[in-house]
């Protein structure tokens, strides 16, 4: 099982790497972001969109309710600024789910009754956090692999060099 320091780490490097990202993203303006690069969700900002998207669910899971189904390829935030906003709001709240999220929170079993799917299991919440930063690590990924064949430099994407994790502070 993980533990709330599990948590914490995975949150503050996720935001690192998030607003790292974004920011290259920026950088590269709308076109780029939303040209068909043959990723998994074709454009950078569709795989970015994807990610919050999951967070979305998974954030929405743990709190007991089933999330709501999107259709395939359907893209949630069409426009660049609401996706940042919205993924700075999950941020922000797997930041404060760092701060108030106990072990026994983590390791309680949830699930909401579905008539869509009946046989929905009860799954331990630290199952379902870990999904959360696994999920996301592996869509960012693809778009650093993206920015990579642009010739854009994203930055280290290693845990012990995030800024303040004091392992390799230069």
């Amino acid at each position: 099982m993980i533990s709330t320091r599990y948590v914490d780490e995975m949150a503050k490097y996720s935001r690192w790497q998030n607003d790292g990202i974004y920011q290259c993203c920026e950088d590269i303006g709308s076109e780029e972001r939303g040209r068909d690069r043959g990723m998994f969700f074709g454009s950078i900002h569709n795989t970015l969109d994807h990610i919050c998207v999951v967070n979305r669910a998974i954030l929405t899971f743990l709190d007991g309710a089933v999330p709501s189904q999107n259709p395939p390829g359907h893209v949630a935030w069409t426009s660049w600024e609401e996706l940042k906003s919205v993924r700075l709001a999950q941020d922000n709240a797997l930041a404060l789910g760092a701060r108030k999220w106990t072990d026994a929170w983590l390791e309680e079993k949830t699930f909401k009754n579905d008539p869509n799917a009946p046989d929905l299991p009860a799954i331990p919440r630290w199952i379902m956090v870990v999904q959360l930063f696994n999920h996301q690590t592996h869509h960012r990924s693809q778009v650093t692999s993206a920015l990579h064949a642009m010739g854009v430099e994203y930055g280290s994407t290693d845990i012990p060099w995030r800024p303040g994790a004091g392992f390799f502070e230069a």
